[in-house]
């Protein structure tokens, strides 16, 4: 019996060998997205991220001269305009490409003076002929949620202090105008008279589409120019000094979103 026993110890001790010996295999390389550093051997499992982050550059104009509070421009008309609060929301970050359209979900930016960079998302990498978005917000998270339900950093969430949203009318603000205008019939005053233009309702989103051929391979920023003063063009401001999208004052938020399209270009 114990001869038996000593025979049958050294292939135990084989088997305990050969596994021992066994590689782990997996993803070895470090630039793979699922990567694995205690695998000693490749598989060939390795998965690479082919999509690439998309920044947005938006450079504040005021006619020719780039933005700032409190200096007086001429509009259109050559009456005097200052501004005191200007800001807008930006969506539906969309890209159309060889592949068909690329919706870039839960893009939403609050683009305002003093801030010029925004990151869009991640696109996947390929090439794309045009590119578009929205100035305001989608009807689904402008009607049906609670600012306070976004993530604090989100640009829809209450907890950002420059959201602005209408709790008495439940909606966000797509467009804020605020500032000073020249009302004398010879424009040869100064810009004194308080003008506060609130643009919003789902109506008056307004989509933007730019023909831009891009190569998208590594991380790409798009370059535009927001001029706010161009919000205003054609428009007779004393006719009304205030509005918020709603009876009277629904023609001049009307005309400063049908403006949107002129406002913005490819710098």
């Amino acid at each position: 019996m114990k001869t038996r026993i000593l025979l049958f110890l050294p292939l135990i001790a084989g088997v305990i060998y050969m596994t021992g010996c066994e590689k782990k295999e997996g993803c070895t390389d470090p630039n793979a997205i699922n990567y694995n550093a205690d695998s000693e051997e490749d598989d060939g499992s390795c998965e690479y991220d082919t999509s690439s982050k998309v920044m947005l550059r938006v450079h504040s104009k005021m006619g020719t001269q780039d933005f700032a509070y409190g200096t007086e421009v001429s509009n259109w008309e050559g009456r005097k305009v200052k501004f005191s609060r200007v800001q807008a929301y930006l969506s539906g970050f969309k890209f159309h490409g060889d592949n068909g359209m690329e919706t870039i979900d839960d893009s939403y930016i609050l683009t305002k003076p003093g801030t010029m960079m925004y990151e869009i998302g991640q696109l996947p990498n390929g090439h794309y002929d045009d590119f578009m978005f929205s100035v305001g917000v989608d009807s689904t998270a402008n009607r049906l949620t609670d600012p306070a339900s976004w993530p604090s950093e989100h640009a829809l969430s209450s907890n950002n202090p420059d959201h602005a949203f209408w709790s008495w009318n439940t909606g966000y603000i797509f467009i804020v105008l605020e500032g000073q205008i020249d009302t004398t019939e010879a424009m040869n005053g100064t810009a004194n008279a308080s003008f506060v233009y609130h643009v919003g309702l789902d109506e008056m989103k307004r989509d933007i589409m730019f023909n831009e051929h891009q190569d998208v391979e590594d991380d790409v920023t798009i370059n535009v120019q927001f001029d706010y003063l161009k919000l205003l063009d054609g428009i007779d401001m004393r006719a009304s000094l205030v509005t918020h999208s709603m009876g009277d004052g629904k023609p001049m938020a009307t005309a400063i979103a049908d403006n949107v399209d002129g406002a913005f270009v490819l710098e």
